[in-house]
Order: structure tokens, then C-alpha cells, then sequence
């Protein structure tokens, strides 16, 4: 079978080679935009950047977030951190500044800055004994966020790099032009992407293949996750509505 895989991937004309890895970046976005997923390159992380990311949003929980008047982005990690520890209105729980200043163990003058931003922004209700709830009932907003690095070489690090997007992504590849990805799918090194949790894409001027399925896991950061989903917010939001 892997003798087919090869013959078949390195005589297919679609797949003249990548001269650069930049090269591989339309393919890939196209792949993903197929799907029906927002996409953005050259997506910053803590740890460096990742090639490409795609996003598939609920539609309706975009819809009733709009509806609540949350037409702004929440903002940086510190305050969607905050966010997510305040409890939905639903609930009838709350908490304090106090509270969510020790369970962030950040200052109370800087928790309050961000409580501002989020009383503002209409995405907590501060009530007036100081009590806080959430109007974050769409959360999440999210079904799938893809992740995929793309290498021309450096399998070590392409594998590195994908297993550190499992921090906030839900399916993490690392992509290959098709010849050199079916020669992986052959050969002893792809247990090392299968034991990392990670799919793999060949990818070729058209487009890209899956030949390896990520594993099926729950992102190792939610905070992370939820501030990626929250930078392609723009993209829901119609222009000249967004104060």
C-alpha cells in the first residue's frame, strides 16, 4: 500500500515541489477555507508562530452574542481569565473583586481595570453591592479550531511545534509536500506524529490530503483558546457595528 501511496503522490503534475515553505501557505489556507472555516496566517503564540489557523464558529452563538450587544472583542488573556471565572447570570451565583483577584493572584487595581472593560463592553453585570455575573452564555463560541504547521524539512520540529498548538487548537497538523508526507506515512517515524496527537496534511499546489487524523483531545490551555477564537471575532462582526 505504501508503494501505491508513493507512486501515485510523486507522479501526480499537481505536485511540482515547494520551493519555499511560504510556498505552502495558499494550499493550506485554501484546504482549510474549504471547510467553511475563518483563517488567518502567521498566527503568534506564546511559544513562536503557527503557518496557518482556522476557525469554525457556531453560528447561532455568534448570532446571540451579537443580539446581547457584545460586539467587541473581550480582550487579552488576564481578562478573558476573569471572564471565565465569573459565574453566568443563569446561575444565580456571583463574585467579587476580591474573590477573582485571588483565584488570578493578580492585583485588585489591576482586576478592576479589566472588570471595567468587561462591565463596558457588556460582557459582566456588576451589581450594586460590587457583585459580578457573566452575559457569556454563548460561551463557547467555537466548534472546531485547526492548527497547521507547514514544513519543507525539519520533521523533528514541525512535530515539536504541532504538539505545542494543542495548546488551544482542537486538530493540530503539520503539513508536507505530498511526496515527502507519504514517505513519512511509510516509514517508522509516524508513530512519533501519531503518539504526539497530531494529524498530518500532504499538501501540493491544489491543496492538501489528510493521510493522518489528530487524536481526538480537549485543548491543554482554555484560556489560550478562548483568546485565539476571540482575534478572529472581527471577522463576525459587521463593519460600523462594532462600538
Amino acid at each position: 500500500m505504501c508503494a501505491i501511496m508513493l507512486s501515485r503522490m510523486t507522479t501526480n503534475q499537481s505536485n511540482p515541489g515547494f520551493g519555499l515553505e511560504k510556498w505552502m501557505t495558499i494550499p493550506a489556507v485554501k484546504w482549510i477555507t474549504e471547510q467553511g472555516l475563518l483563517v488567518k496566517v502567521e498566527f503568534s503564540t506564546p511559544w513562536g508562530t503557527c503557518d496557518v489557523v482556522g476557525v469554525e464558529l457556531a453560528r447561532t452563538r455568534v448570532a446571540e452574542r451579537i443580539a446581547n450587544g457584545q460586539r467587541r472583542p473581550i480582550g487579552p488573556p488576564l481578562r478573558i481569565a476573569l471572564f471565565r471565572l465569573i459565574p453566568d447570570v443563569r446561575t444565580g451565583q456571583s463574585t467579587t473583586v476580591v474573590a477573582l483577584s485571588e483565584r488570578v493572584d493578580a492585583p485588585i487595581s489591576s482586576v478592576e481595570t479589566d472588570l471595567q472593560a468587561l462591565v463596558e463592553r457588556r460582557f459582566v453585570l456588576q451589581h450594586p453591592d460590587g457583585s459580578l455575573q457573566s452575559l457569556g452564555c454563548w460561551a463557547p463560541l467555537h466548534t472546531r479550531i485547526v492548527a497547521v504547521e507547514l514544513k519543507l524539512e525539519r520533521i523533528d520540529q514541525a512535530i515539536a511545534q504541532a504538539r505545542s498548538h494543542t495548546a488551544f487548537a482542537t486538530e493540530s497538523f503539520i503539513g508536507l509536500p505530498q511526496d515527502k508526507a507519504a514517505r513519512l506515512v511509510c516509514s517508522g517515524r509516524v508513530r512519533e506524529v501519531e503518539q504526539a496527537g497530531i494529524g498530518l496534511l500532504a499538501v501540493n499546489s491544489e491543496g492538501a490530503t489528510v493521510l493522518i487524523r489528530p487524536a481526538a483531545k480537549v485543548p491543554s490551555d482554555p484560556v489560550l483558546q478562548m483568546h485565539c477564537v476571540e482575534r478572529f471575532w472581527s471577522q463576525c462582526v459587521p463593519r460600523g457595528r462594532r462600538a
